[in-house]
């Protein structure tokens, strides 16, 4: 019975073994991967448009920020109080400025485009 309980034991931390190493190889394969799509996107396929919303606290920042970076292609988005502006960074063959302003505006707040200005200007 013993001998049974110690060679179920052993397959049990070789299983665990096996399925600790195959998860991040997995892992590691996915960050290579993204890293290779990244390296392939060109700035011309990158845009960054900016918005003057109604925005009135630290709230709505928190809820325009959160909620426009799950929106497709984009990958980044900033919220301004001081001059309730939202800038956000996107990939232009997966999004427009068009569909992001909707994506605002859906939220409840307004979403005028309006020039970047100079500090937050992309480079």
């Amino acid at each position: 019975m013993k001998n049974s309980i110690l060679k179920f034991t052993k397959l049990v931390a070789l299983l665990a073994f096996v399925f600790t190493a195959t998860a991040s190889f997995s892992q590691e394969n996915v960050k290579q991967e993204k890293k290779k799509q990244e390296k392939t996107t060109s700035n011309k396929d990158v845009k960054t448009v900016c918005f003057k919303s109604n925005m009135t606290c630290n709230g709505c920042a928190g809820e325009v920020k959160r909620k426009v970076a799950y929106e497709k292609g984009v990958k980044s988005v900033e919220t301004n109080l001081e001059d309730n502006t939202i800038t956000v960074t996107y990939k232009t063959d997966k999004n427009s400025k068009e569909e992001l302003a909707k994506a605002i505006t859906k939220l409840g707040y307004e979403a005028k485009e309006t020039t970047i200005p100079e500090e937050k200007e992309v480079k």
